[in-house]
């Protein structure tokens, strides 16, 4: 399925919900940099780190998903089972919620970067199969 402008969707939805784990990981970055203490600087500097780097790369591969370049798709397929074996860590009370909506984003952006459709987009096939 492509829009109108010839994107194919599901690349799209795939790209849309890297962009959120970015997003989450950049302000959880700025979150531990504004929570950082003398006891705990190198901890605290180094969760930072880590942390705004993950933030930005899945910045960078979402925006390769949504231009369907092939280098990004093994990485975001790695990225995503790793973000559901986090949510499936965090399933007892009281991060349940977060656990949930980890592995529903994760799964979600699975499906999308593997249906036929992104496999043809990934490879500069045509969307639309010849008659």
């Amino acid at each position: 399925m492509t829009t109108h402008a010839g994107r194919n969707r599901f690349l799209l939805l795939a790209a849309v919900g890297l962009g959120v784990e970015a997003l989450a990981a950049l302000v959880f970055g700025v979150l531990e940099a504004a929570a950082i203490s003398p006891v705990r600087a190198v901890m605290g500097i180094g969760v930072t780190v880590i942390m705004l780097g993950s933030g930005v790369l899945l910045a960078l591969v979402a925006r390769g998903v949504a231009r369907a370049r092939r280098w990004s798709r093994g990485l975001a397929v790695v990225t995503q089972l790793i973000v559901l074996l986090l949510g499936y860590s965090f399933r007892q009370p009281p991060t349940t919620w977060t656990g949930f909506v980890m592995a529903v984003v994760a799964l979600t952006v699975l499906v999308s970067l593997l249906l036929p459709a992104s496999t043809r987009a990934f490879l500069g096939e045509d969307a639309t199969p010849a008659t």
